[in-house]
């Protein structure tokens, strides 16, 4: 049966009217991403906090009274309830992601993982899960994600610069580096390690340096004494 000319002639208007929506839901995740790398520093604050928060309750309630909006209202709930799984699960996982185990990371970004292989009971699968959206972008070739939470948003924005999540060589604290070089999460740390250091080194060294110095002071006093001015 020929199909009307009529209908045939719909086809194009639809698939540029598909075209025109993909390109229009582009531009809006786009502009999501600009959003989401302003925020950077904001999130990377909170996310290094909530990677060293205590278990306590009072710990706890300082974070959502901090960030109130690094998790949703629910879930913030569920873990001041003490429920068998939620949020609350979340610093441990996360411990194992700062150290590089990625095995966590796709639940904790809200992504459901499945078993890597027949028979699998491992106890990453039973992570609490905020579920977040994962689709594909046909045109450009990619898949694209999205977190439901500025917990989720902070780590994604991680997980793309896995290299800042470090320990802290001083004190262990875990912290989100600015730079390649940054071995300590803050400046007293690094000048603790550095009083520490030239302790080391006087202890070592010092007496060496004091008797070198006595000798060229020695030989500075010599030489102006013994200079005399001749006619």
């Amino acid at each position: 049966m020929d199909i009307p000319s009529s209908t045939r002639e719909m086809y194009p208007e639809s698939d540029g009217a598909e075209k025109a929506l993909r390109q229009l839901l582009r531009r809006s995740e786009r502009t999501i991403e600009r959003d989401l790398r302003r925020e950077r520093p904001r999130l990377f604050r909170a996310l290094g906090e909530f990677a060293n928060i205590r278990s306590d309750k009072k710990a706890w309630s300082h974070f959502r009274k901090r960030w109130p909006n690094f998790f949703p209202k629910a879930e913030y709930e569920r873990a001041e309830g003490n429920a068998s799984r939620s949020v609350r699960d979340y610093p441990r996982w996360l411990h194992q992601v700062w150290l590089g185990n990625s095995a966590p990371l796709l639940q904790l970004l809200g992504i459901k993982a499945e078993p890597q292989m027949p028979g699998d009971t491992s106890q990453v699968l039973d992570i609490h899960l905020i579920p977040a959206q994962f689709f594909a972008d046909w045109d450009e070739g990619t898949f694209r994600y999205r977190g439901m939470c500025n917990f989720q948003r902070a780590l994604y924005l991680l997980f793309q610069e896995s290299w800042r999540a470090r320990v802290c060589e001083k004190c262990r604290a875990k912290f989100i580096a600015r730079r390649v070089a940054q071995r300590y999460c803050r400046t007293d740390c690094s000048d603790a390690i550095q009083r520490e250091l030239k302790r080391r080194w006087w202890a070592e060294h010092g007496e060496t340096w004091r008797q070198k110095r006595k000798v060229v002071k020695s030989k500075k006093k010599g030489g102006k004494n013994g200079a005399r001015k001749t006619l």
